[in-house]
């Protein structure tokens, strides 16, 4: 890792000197006055002119250089000249920069999906022996997994959408409302869920929820159900068909609740 890190630093090193060497910004001390001076022909001929035995670039170029042209015969020389005319300090600072970042790339790579997160819940779900607490936040992850519109549509595909009906059925009644809810969250305002959902029966059994003793239950089957018939004509007409408007009749005059 540490070398791959490095070559990239010494390659960018590269790129930004030769940008360098085109605009003549290069910047030379002297060692006598320690003033800044731009000069464009200093880093030309470190760059490009034969170094000579004795002299520092010399050594560090190495056989690297080439004897016909004057200048690197690989990329080696170059690398190796472009650290030897860096600054450690900085070149450390900007590993460690990147050992952040592609600490950050690795996790999010690592990181599973909405559709795998998805269907870990859904195999929880259809697992018999699953707890009643894994059953639980099996269906407040799917709550937050199927908001968006391509994991709600993703949800049928999984096979996850007639096991969420299923819970509809579960004796705890937390179970019951949470797979309501899901159900509601899922296909609100999404014609192609509502259309799965009503070839699948369900409006019926949450319109008989909606009559459950526990208000909370209650509240969120008669949410799943106002989410299913919006704007579908067809979940009207089957509404309509199982006496809906007569229950909601019953809930304005106070029957329930």
């Amino acid at each position: 890792m540490e070398r791959v890190v490095l070559r990239f630093l010494l390659a960018s090193a590269v790129i930004l000197t030769a940008a360098t060497v085109i605009s003549g910004e290069r910047v030379n001390e002297t060692s006598a006055t320690a003033e800044l001076v731009w000069s464009k022909g200093k880093l030309e001929s470190d760059l490009l002119s034969k170094p000579q035995p004795g002299n520092s670039d010399y050594l560090s170029a190495g056989a690297d250089v080439d004897d016909h042209d004057g200048g690197f015969s690989s990329l080696d020389g170059v690398l190796r000249w472009t650290i030897g005319h860096s600054d450690p300090a900085k070149l450390k600072e900007s590993a460690e920069d990147v050992q952040r970042l592609s600490a950050k790339l690795i996790e999010k790579m690592n990181m599973p999906s909405d559709a795998q997160l998805m269907q870990i819940a859904i195999d929880d779900l259809n697992n018999s022996s699953s707890s009643l607490e894994d059953r639980q936040r099996a269906l407040q992850e799917l709550l937050i997994l199927v908001e968006p519109l391509d994991n709600a549509n993703d949800l049928n595909k999984l096979g996850g959408l007639a096991i969420v009906i299923q819970e509809r059925n579960h004796p705890d009644p937390d179970i019951r409302r949470l797979s309501a809810w899901v159900l509601g969250k899922a296909y609100q305002n999404n014609p192609v869920v509502q259309k799965q959902i009503l070839e699948l029966g369900a409006l019926t059994k949450l319109i008989k929820m909606v009559k459950s003793n526990s208000i909370e239950e209650a509240i969120k089957a008669l949410y799943a159900v106002s989410a299913l018939i919006r704007n579908n004509l067809s979940g009207q007409e089957l509404f309509y068909a199982e006496a809906g408007d007569t229950m909601l009749q019953e809930i304005w005059r106070g029957k329930w609740f």
